[in-house]
């Protein structure tokens, strides 16, 4: 990732981890025949109509960028913040949610680890569920930098914070994205073992839909798969 890139953290007071769910990262699975080629093209395609494919666009361009850094500054009381390696993941796709107290969330798109040297351009897709003090349901765009390689911090398990501002039907989004802890499986889940939560990315997304309050705090434990599409 070409550049420079200034992550600061201020004003946090604590935060409430009591809830989170395990997940297992998948498999590699190698893309089938002309399975790269076809995403290119739609990327391609996508970027010459909508903003949405100019993102995409623009994420598949950083693949012959050069180094950059990244510097993250501030604290979280109780809670670790990851320090960037030359590894930096960036995800870039579509996300839906609804919620009633409980929340529920599904996400799919495109992502680029710049491992510098080199790169590997993929999909992923998340499913998430957890708990919001909202009753709304939107979708729309979702942007994340994670601290690290996409096996580590895209593929598998996370929490994600988020603190959703509402105006009129536009939701604008800041999410932090942490490691989530070993759980045993039963109700309700239990902490296994040694955990020490860390801050591994930061998110924003704009979405549209239909909300109660204008705004909307969620803490959503969740699952994602990758898919690498090519390595060079």
């Amino acid at each position: 990732m070409a550049g420079q890139m200034n992550i600061t953290f201020r004003n946090f007071t604590g935060l409430d981890l009591a809830s989170a769910v395990r997940a297992t990262p998948s498999r590699y699975k190698a893309p089938g025949f002309g399975e790269e080629t076809m995403v290119r093209a739609a990327v391609g395609a996508a970027s010459a109509v909508s903003n949405v494919g100019k993102v995409a666009a623009d994420i598949l361009s950083m693949e012959n960028a050069r180094p950059g850094s990244v510097r993250v500054a501030g604290l979280i009381p109780g809670v670790r913040i990851r320090t960037p390696s030359p590894d930096i993941t960036v995800a870039y796709g579509l996300t839906a949610g609804a919620a009633a107290g409980l929340a529920v969330g599904a996400g799919a798109g495109l992502y680029l680890w710049a491992k510098f040297p080199g790169a590997e351009i993929g999909l992923y897709n998340s499913i998430s569920g957890g708990y919001a003090t909202n009753i709304g349901i939107g979708a729309g765009g979702n942007l994340c930098v994670l601290f690290g390689p996409a096996p580590a911090v895209l593929a598998g398990d996370c929490i994600t914070l988020s603190v959703d501002i509402g105006i009129d039907v536009i939701t604008v989004s800041g999410q932090l994205i942490l490691n989530a802890p070993p759980l045993s499986l039963g109700m309700p889940p239990r902490i296994t073992g040694a955990w020490h939560p860390e801050v591994i990315g930061i998110g924003m997304a704009l979405t549209a839909g239909i909300s109660v309050l204008p705004a909307n705090i969620s803490v959503m434990p969740g699952r994602t798969w990758t898919r690498p599409l090519t390595s060079f």
